[in-house]
């Protein structure tokens, strides 16, 4: 606390002006000199940020601390730092993915014979056929091959786009490559199977299956016309091969599960030559398809036209 003794008679005393109110006004803060108890908030010359102090009155607010140069320079190495690790996290997903893709491929062009057999408890199975011509820039023509009532049913996908050919039609009609083919079996899982370019992947973890060790990818579907919504994908760590896959439906709900095996040396190339879909509510319901013979051959163009669908009739 300060305190003042005034020397002399009242003439040296301090003097109070008076204002329109009739009461005594204090100094001008802003021209008057500086109260020497009162704590204050001074600028130094030039233009820099002001200078905070030490208030010495409770519950008075002290000028905040601009953060100094290095502060925001090491907020900028950080920022830096964790955007490139992410991004390189995001790159490792990707080709982890596209590495995993090619065991169910042979070739950018080939032509590959599946059986799908479909199994729900006690009925007897059902045995579908298919022969499968598969070309480079997301080109595929599957024909119907048994059962003999399928015969001159084909399928076409460009790309993303997928087209149905049914005799009875008499022309291609496009479907969604989420429909249902048979049993556990989508349209996509056999016209489409490019999770590289589909879905965009993030690695979220590590798993054991069956004393294999392997990453864990949520793949993210990248536009609403692929086969799922989602799919949570185990590939081997050791040589990364496909080894299990939750597939979900854009609600979120877990549709099937699925498991690759049975890997073979097929013309110089380690495939995955079977996959087992299991539907994720009733387990008595699942179709296996088997890849059995795979010709590596270039493929003619007109095989990816739809009016070439029409010749099978």
């Amino acid at each position: 606390m300060c305190s003042f003794i005034f020397m002399g008679g009242p003439e040296m005393a301090p003097q109070l002006k008076w204002g329109p109110r009739h009461g005594p006004q204090t100094p001008n803060a802003r021209s008057g000199p500086g109260n020497p108890c009162r704590s204050s908030i001074s600028r130094e010359p030039g233009n820099g940020p002001p200078t905070p102090r030490r208030s010495g009155r409770p519950g008075q607010a002290v000028a905040p601390l601009d953060p100094p140069r290095w502060a925001l320079r090491l907020g900028l190495l950080l920022t830096l730092v964790l955007g490139l690790a992410s991004s390189a996290s995001a790159d490792q997903a990707a080709d982890i993915v596209a590495e995993a893709d090619r065991f169910r491929r042979p070739a950018d062009s080939f032509v590959w014979k599946i059986t799908i057999t479909s199994q729900e408890a006690k009925k007897t199975p059902s045995v579908d056929g298919f022969e499968v011509f598969v070309k480079g820039g997301g080109r595929v023509f599957v024909r119907f091959v048994a059962p003999p009532r399928s015969v001159g049913r084909s399928l076409l996908a460009l790309g993303r786009d997928l087209w149905i050919y049914l005799p009875d039609a008499g022309k291609p009609v496009r479907i969604p490559l989420s429909q249902r083919l048979v049993g556990q079996v989508a349209n996509g899982d056999i016209a489409r199977a490019d999770y590289a370019g589909d879905y965009d992947a993030t690695l979220t973890g590590e798993d054991a299956l069956d004393g294999v060790a392997c990453h864990v990818l949520d793949l993210k579907a990248k536009t609403k016309d692929v086969t799922y919504s989602a799919i949570k994908y185990w590939v081997s760590k050791e040589g990364r091969r496909p080894v299990r896959a939750e597939f979900y439906a854009g609600t979120g709900t877990l549709l099937k599960t699925g498991t690759f095996d049975n890997f073979r040396d097929v013309g110089g190339h380690l495939l995955a030559t079977r996959l087992t879909l299991t539907d994720a509510i009733r387990k008595d319901k699942r179709s296996v398809l088997d890849y059995g013979e795979v010709s590596v051959r270039e493929l003619p163009d007109k095989y990816f036209d739809k009016n070439y669908m029409k010749t099978l009739d």
